[in-house]
Order: C-alpha cells, then sequence, then structure tokens
C-alpha cells in the first residue's frame, strides 16, 4: 500500500505517459507537442495515429484505432505505459454490434482485452484496480498507486485514459498549464495560495442521510452517502472551504448558493444543463454526477463541456447513459487527499472499464503531492463493512450468509467491548443482536443469514459501543434477475436474442424459470426454460408475428415466488 506519490516517482511517470496525436490535424499536433514539453515526455512515447470522423463501428475502431495504437505500446513496451493521453482527438464513440455507444477512450484502457472481451450491456464484474467504497459504513480501501498495482501478481494490463480536449486547442493546452502551474504554487487552488481560500461545493440533491437510520446506502441515495462522506473528509482536511448544499436545487438556482472561487466541486443532477454557478480556480477539480456530462467535450448544453469551457482543470463525465454504478464515485476526493494524481484516483474509483465514461484534463496532476493529514497516513476510523460478495457491491442473494467486519478507532479494553446490533427492516435478513470484539482488538466479524425474498429489501444495520455508532446498508435480492433483450424493439415477424439471468448461479438440479406474455399471438414463449446448475444466464431466441402496428408485449419471467416483468415492442 502507499498513501502518497513522491515528487520524484510523481516526475518519473512522464516516461510512463503515451501520447496518442493525429498527424493531419494541425491543433492535435500542437497539443500533443505542448504536453510532451511541459511534463517531459520521451519523444519515443509519442503515437501518431488517423483518427476518423464520425461514431466508430467497432471494427472501424479496431482496424484503426485499436491496431496502432498497440502498435505503439508494443514499440515502448506495454507494461512500460500506465497513461494513455489523447491529445484533442476528433472521436470519442464507438457504436457496438447490439447499437449501444460506448466510449472510445474507455475502450483503450482494456486495449489487451484482459478485463473483458464480450458481454451484453453492462461488463460482467469490476476491474481488478478498483477500490469499493463503503461510505455508510465509513469504509474505505487506502490509495494504491496504479503503478504498485501494476506489480502486483494477477494485475491485469489497464491503462487510464485521459484526453486534453475543448472547443479549441488553446483551451486543451490550458488544462495541462494550469496542473502545472497549481503543483509548482505548491497544491490547488491558487486563491488558497494567494491568502484566500478556495471553496470546495458538495451538492447533495436527493433524500436524506439522517443518522442513525436515513436513507439506506442503495439505488440513487448512494451517491448522496458518497457526497456527504467526502463533505465530512474535505472538513477534516481544512485545505477548503467547504459549502455544502443539501437542497434539492442546484448550485446557482435559488435558495442553493453560488460557488465562486472554485477549487472543487462534485455533486448531482445537471442533465442536460451547466448552471454558470462556479468560478473555477487555476487548478480546480469537479464533475457532475448526471447521465450525459461530457455527451460531447466540445459543444452543447452538457454539464462538463460548459466546465471545460469555462476553463475547470480536469472533469470526467459520460458521454450517454451510464447507470449511477459506474459513474466515476466521489471517493476520488479521498485518493487524492492520501497523495494520488488523477489519473489513478480516477481510475481506481469507476467500476467498469470499455463503458461510457470520458476523463478530460492531464492524468499526472496531482493536487496534493504527499497528501493532506490525516489522510496521508493510516488512519483509524469507526466503521462497518460488509463483507462484499463477488459482485462486490454490498448485495445478497436470499438464503446465503452474510458478513460484516465491524471497527474501532482504539482496541477494546481488557474483558473486550460489546457491540450491540440493531436492525432496521427485516427483509430476510438476520443478524445476532450482540458481538464482543475481544480485549486488545480493534475488530470483530459478525456472521449473519438470509432468507430467500420475492423483491429487493434494503435493511440498515446499526453497530452501536457506547457513543460510538457505525451504520450500513444490506440487501437482499431474489434468485431471479428476469429477461432482457439485445435491442427493446423488433419488427414483427423478426426474432430477436433475449437473455434470461439470475443473481447468482443455479442451485443444483438447475432453475426451471417459468416464461409467459401477455400477447402470446404476437410473442410465443416456451412455458419454462432451465437455467443449468452453477450457470447464472442463459440466451434463447424470440419468434415475433407481423403487426399492423406497434405493439408493446410484457414477458414475465417466475421463480421461487419472485416475478420481473419487461416490456418488447414489436414495430410494423
Amino acid at each position: 500500500m502507499m498513501f502518497a506519490q513522491s515528487a520524484f516517482s510523481q516526475a518519473s511517470l512522464a516516461s510512463r505517459v503515451l501520447i496518442v496525436y493525429d498527424p493531419s490535424s494541425s491543433d492535435s499536433v500542437a497539443v500533443a507537442a505542448h504536453y510532451q514539453a511541459a511534463r517531459g515526455v520521451p519523444a519515443a512515447n509519442l503515437c501518431p495515429i488517423t483518427m476518423p470522423g464520425g461514431t466508430l463501428t467497432y471494427s472501424l475502431y479496431v482496424s484503426a484505432v485499436k491496431t496502432p495504437v498497440r502498435a505503439c505500446l508494443n514499440s515502448v513496451g506495454p507494461q512500460s505505459i500506465l497513461y494513455i493521453l489523447l491529445a484533442y482527438p476528433q472521436q470519442q464513440d464507438i457504436q457496438a454490434p447490439s447499437g449501444q455507444i460506448y466510449s472510445l477512450d474507455s475502450f483503450l484502457a482494456d486495449i489487451w482485452d484482459q478485463y473483458t472481451t464480450q458481454f451484453f450491456e453492462v461488463p460482467p464484474a469490476v476491474h481488478r484496480y478498483y477500490a469499493e467504497s463503503q461510505s455508510q459504513g465509513n469504509a474505505f480501501v487506502p490509495f494504491q498507486s496504479l503503478a504498485n498495482y501494476r506489480n502486483m501478481a494477477r494485475a491485469q494490463l489497464i491503462y487510464s485514459v485521459w484526453r486534453l480536449d475543448g472547443a479549441s486547442a488553446a483551451i486543451a493546452n490550458a488544462q495541462v498549464d494550469n496542473a502545472t502551474a497549481a503543483m509548482a504554487a505548491g497544491g490547488p487552488p491558487i486563491s488558497q495560495v494567494l491568502g484566500s481560500p478556495a471553496n470546495a461545493c458538495v451538492d447533495l440533491t436527493y433524500g436524506t442521510v439522517n443518522t442513525p437510520v436515513g436513507d439506506a446506502d442503495s439505488g440513487y441515495a448512494t451517491a448522496n452517502w458518497d457526497l456527504y462522506r467526502i463533505s465530512q473528509m474535505l472538513t477534516t482536511a481544512n485545505n477548503f472551504n467547504v459549502i455544502t448544499d443539501f437542497l434539492s436545487t442546484n448550485f446557482g438556482t435559488a435558495p442553493s448558493p453560488n460557488c465562486p472561487n472554485t477549487g472543487l466541486y462534485v455533486g448531482w443532477y445537471n442533465y442536460g444543463d451547466y448552471n454558470n454557478a462556479f468560478s473555477w480556480d487555476q487548478g480546480a477539480i469537479g464533475w457532475d454526477l448526471d447521465s450525459g456530462a461530457l455527451v460531447s467535450t466540445r459543444s452543447g448544453p452538457w454539464w462538463g463541456t460548459g466546465a471545460i469551457a469555462a476553463g475547470i482543470t480536469v472533469t470526467s463525465g459520460p458521454i450517454t447513459e451510464p447507470y449511477l454504478e459506474g459513474l466515476a464515485r466521489p471517493a476520488v476526493v479521498r485518493n487524492l487527499l492520501e497523495g494520488a494524481n488523477v489519473g489513478d484516483a480516477f481510475l481506481r474509483n469507476t467500476r467498469w472499464l470499455k463503458w461510457m465514461i470520458t476523463n478530460v484534463g492531464d492524468p499526472l496532476y496531482q493536487p496534493f503531492p504527499g497528501g493532506v493529514a490525516p489522510f496521508n497516513a493510516p488512519l483509524a476510523a469507526n466503521s462497518m463493512a460488509v463483507i462484499l460478495n463477488q459482485s462486490t457491491f454490498r448485495e445478497y442473494v436470499g438464503g446465503t450468509a452474510v458478513a460484516a467486519n465491524i471497527t474501532v478507532s482504539s482496541p477494546a479494553p481488557t474483558g473486550g467491548l460489546n457491540v450491540t446490533l440493531t436492525q432496521y427492516g427485516s427483509g430476510g435478513l438476520t443478524f445476532p443482536t450482540s458481538a464482543t470484539i475481544p480485549a486488545g482488538e480493534t475488530s470483530v466479524t459478525v456472521i449473519g443469514s438470509t432468507t430467500r425474498v420475492a423483491s429487493e429489501s434494503d435493511v440498515q444495520v446499526v453497530a452501536s459501543a457506547g457513543s460510538v455508532s457505525s451504520l450500513n446498508t444490506f440487501s437482499v435480492y431474489p434468485l431471479l434477475s428476469g429477461v432482457d433483450f439485445t435491442n427493446s424493439s423488433v419488427q414483427g415477424g423478426g426474432t430477436i436474442q433475449a437473455f434470461l439471468g439470475l443473481n447468482g448461479n443455479a442451485p443444483l438440479g438447475g432453475a426451471q424459470i417459468q416464461l409467459s406474455s401477455d400477447t402470446p399471438a404476437v410473442v410465443a414463449l416456451p412455458a419454462t426454460i432451465t437455467i443449468p446448475a452453477g450457470l447464472a444466464e442463459v440466451t434463447f431466441n424470440i419468434a415475433t408475428t407481423a403487426v399492423a402496428t406497434s405493439t408493446n408485449v410484457n414477458i414475465t419471467s417466475t421463480y421461487a415466488g419472485a416475478s420481473n416483468t419487461v416490456t418488447l415492442t414489436i414495430t410494423p
């Protein structure tokens, strides 16, 4: 584990950046040269490729981007590169054969296909460098640099991919200039160096995080818990004037305040709107949790687009609907306080690659060299961490065991420390009512059980010992996931591939799923399909008949008391 990247190691990272540029674009050539000079990147790490315009088909991505970038990596040594920087590129999306749009940058992060090769809609797992945060439980994994991760056994050969971009080459160049200026001044933001602390603005817009029990750390409220903890951390670090907005309105929209002298922003939900409530300090970092923050880096109403035009130094966002789980998590900020550069911090806190996310800025930008106390050293804290299952979510299928690790900041006294567990909501989860942390120890693992449920249930558990308490959410799911399609519509008379899935593996003997259609004359289904033991998904084809008008057909799957209904549109 490491908590901070030294100035020496940070400088040496310049040799681990591959600069990809388009020799047919004078702007791309100029931005590549500017970055190379600013960071001292070796000339051998320049990778010229001619980037086609428009949305790339997957085959064109392979021939025009993936293959030549692979050749550049092989020339300098694939293991020697940690960061791929796209210098003012034309292109930022790929259309998969299914029709789904993905970020080209995110595909390049797994250019050697060691993370995943094929998947339906959502990647099948998180990448191995990802660190799962449990904000409600106050359980965080210490920062580890990408360089150190690469030295581990079974490390995936993945890259942190960034771009210098914006409405002009001058804006792209300013992103590295602002980063290097802030670092040279002793850390961001410049206004703080000059004597007036910059603002760190955190925008919570959904629900409450009241304790001992408020919103469960599940669904949309997961982001609110993330933001709430980040606000607490920033206040503890005392490097910014922290402004936390709990109102349903966004910064700049009354009664919410503005955020002048902005050094840091993270919040949501400004879909399709950059509300000009910010004045970005040199070196400022900010991103908005919304479904289209970076549909374009150069034009449009999108939040990230507006922030880039207004002079932000670093931002991140999706090019299309990413699901909340796929966005960069606000624990990025904690890693920055621990001493990370932005290239490592964002990759470590983004679950999926080959997904929707684009990162804009200089990956070598290290806002807090050496870290910020108390986050630059091992930090004792009261927490309750759900011991994660293979999905790295706090989710369990009913009928399985569940475990939690309760930690206190100081060793238990002689005789041990009694911890009382209080459960809010049944939801198929049962924990013991108490546990004891042994004398001299700081943690204990508690084992619980779950029963089968017909629908998702969130259960919050509070662990209390005197005046100290910790809280976390356990989500219990039915085994049945349901039916999904490659597309949500098909022309009548045609056939569409469907997926029938479980939230876990089928038991011995398999899982026999019942299927039904509310319009069997248009969509006829087999009465049952069996998912073999040990598998979580099967594919099957759905045949349809011709229709005169567009028809919505509801398809229901049922298993072990749970049911799921999806709609397939049949078009003329």
